[in-house]
């Protein structure tokens, strides 16, 4: 009998985060949402899509509150997925900008990074109309609706892009320079997503 193999292997690269809000949370959302749609908001002009509305969120308590949980389980998975010690890990995190998306049929968002150290996307609302489109999608890429990151050099033996469907209640996190974009879809409804971008905070600085 062989002796059995034995082996290690290495996570490589940025760290990808996925968890689902609460639909308190998706209501929340689209509440503050709704008071910030208006002209004074608008904030394309700081934003690489290719959308008609994209407005900045006025900060409140219940914004500013609703995500440190999903903030400390993101830190907590990456310690877990780095498998060593950070050497300067930060003393805090703290969202620094926020803005809501509403997409609507034929706009995009063009390959593009954030600002600060991470970013995210919340998905209040997925019509189930995308969700269908894209089912119905031949290709070789997400199809339409989808997300996709990608990082580093192309090479089939790397694992160099990861793409999803989003679906209502989903949350990404990740490294506010791991590039992605977001594919347009056809169907005549609205998709509304909220981003936003994190900042470290180390001791000793302000």
């Amino acid at each position: 009998m062989d002796d059995q193999l034995l082996y290690t292997y290495y996570h490589w690269g940025p760290f990808l985060f996925q968890t689902k809000i609460t639909l308190e949370e998706c209501q929340m959302l689209l509440a503050e949402g709704k008071k910030c749609r208006n002209k004074p908001n608008d904030h394309r002009d700081q934003l690489a899509g290719h959308l008609s509305e994209e407005y900045r969120l006025i900060y409140s308590k219940k914004l500013t509150s609703w995500f440190q949980k999903y903030l400390k389980a993101y830190m907590e998975g990456y310690e877990k997925w780095r498998g060593t010690p950070q050497l300067n890990p930060p003393s805090s995190l703290e969202v620094s900008s926020m803005w809501i998306n509403y997409m609507k049929r034929n706009e995009f968002n063009p390959p593009h990074n954030h600002n600060g150290d991470l970013s995210f996307v919340a998905y209040p609302d997925v019509p189930t109309e995308i969700t269908e489109e894209n089912k119905l999608y031949k290709g070789t890429t997400i199809g339409p609706g989808g997300i996709s990151w990608f990082y580093g050099d192309r090479n089939p033996q790397y694992l160099d892009e990861v793409r999803k469907m989003p679906q209502t209640r989903d949350l990404f996190i990740f490294p506010s320079s791991l590039k992605h974009w977001v594919y347009p879809f056809r169907s005549e409804v609205e998709r509304v997503s909220v981003s936003g971008n994190i900042k470290f905070n180390y001791k000793g600085t302000l």
